[in-house]
């Protein structure tokens, strides 16, 4: 008796192409939700730190100067030009000072500059309790007349301390700058990493519209409404992660606000170096009238150029440096959003192939 030899059926060629194209695409979706969720989350990571460290820190540098400069200016008033010595260095004084050190507690608060930056905000605050100790100095000793001159040495001793630790500051400030360019500038924020995300997107939609094509020939029928929602739904994704364009340009603005109000601040402060200065001088020179010449001239400040920037205008260059660094951190839930439409893309793509997989079955072309 002849055996029967039976032929294994033969798997259809086109079931084999659907089977291909459903694992390329949702191979690819996988593909382009690992990257541009790595890429914008990345932005989002360096624009969060320069928002709520970097940006906070710089501009808290800049008040404490500020605050500093303009409490030693009350000071040499109210003591040094006659002002209401019972009252010692003044009310004026006395508010500018608690002012520093809040500001100088916000800069520690928010230092990106790592154990550098710590230490250095403890070497200002230390010398800021000197600093202080010699303003007190002055006070006693301009409450005896006796005491006048010492008392103006104690004033002067004090302009020295305020200059060094203005000084720091400034160091200070240049390290949350750099702090700062590393979060503007780096892997995640360059524009050439744009094709990290956008080529797996675009990947992915030409594979889409070649399967619609496919499809179309192929069954004789009309668009794949699941694949046309997931082509959709890919032009999304990259609306999406182009956000992270959007805030990478958000921080290169707030580190351009930086730098531009940088003269304007400086300016400020040597206007009131100068007047404390020359105010200081005067006091010297009253106490001193015939030796003190060389000294005097020591002290006294060449009058700054005109500040052409007024201070209204600044705390509104301020306020548009943060406004910056917050909107380039706002990730608007797309961290969220992309897994979504990955996801969803990937149901879309299974439930385009099941229907014209169950159609075609095992049967050979």
């Amino acid at each position: 008796m002849t055996a029967v030899v039976r032929t294994p059926a033969l798997v259809s060629t086109t079931r084999q192409t659907l089977v291909r194209l459903r694992g390329w695409l949702l191979g690819i979706t996988a593909v382009t939700l690992a990257s541009s969720l790595a890429v914008f989350l990345g932005v989002a990571g360096n624009a969060d730190v320069a928002a709520d460290r970097s940006v906070p820190a710089i501009l808290a540098s800049y008040d404490a100067q500020d605050a500093l400069r303009n409490a030693h200016l009350a000071a040499v008033r109210n003591l040094a030009e006659g002002g209401e010595v019972l009252g010692g260095p003044g009310v004026d004084y006395q508010r500018q000072i608690a002012g520093a050190g809040q500001y100088l507690t916000l800069l520690a608060e928010n230092n990106a500059a790592g154990d550098e930056g710590t230490q250095a905000i403890q070497t200002i605050e230390a010398l800021l309790v000197t600093y202080t100790g010699l303003i007190g100095q002055a006070d006693a000793r301009y409450r005896d007349a006796g005491l006048r001159a010492l008392g103006v040495a104690a004033l002067r001793d004090a302009a020295s301390m305020l200059d060094d630790i203005l000084f720091r500051l400034e160091r200070l400030r240049g390290m949350q700058l750099r702090a700062m360019d590393n979060q503007v500038d780096n892997l995640w924020t360059n524009k050439l990493t744009a094709a990290v995300w956008l080529l797996p997107l675009v990947a992915l939609g030409v594979l889409l519209i070649r399967t619609q094509v496919y499809l179309t020939r192929r069954f004789r029928r009309t668009m794949n409404v699941p694949l046309l929602v997931a082509t959709v739904a890919t032009v999304g994704m990259v609306a999406l992660t182009a956000l992270s364009l959007w805030s990478a340009d958000k921080l290169d603005r707030a580190r351009a606000g930086v730098e531009a109000v940088h003269d304007s601040r400086q300016g400020q402060l040597e206007d009131v170096r100068f007047r404390a200065a020359n105010g200081l001088a005067s006091a010297v020179q009253e106490q001193c009238k015939t030796a003190c010449a060389d000294t005097i001239a020591e002290i006294a400040a060449p009058a700054p150029s005109p500040s052409s920037t007024p201070g209204r205008a600044i705390i509104a260059a301020d306020a548009a440096i943060t406004a910056d660094a917050v909107g380039a951190a706002d990730s608007r839930s797309v961290e969220l959003a992309l897994p979504l439409l990955a996801l969803g893309i990937a149901v879309l793509v299974l439930a385009g192939f099941r229907p014209r997989l169950a159609e075609y079955g095992e049967r050979s072309t």
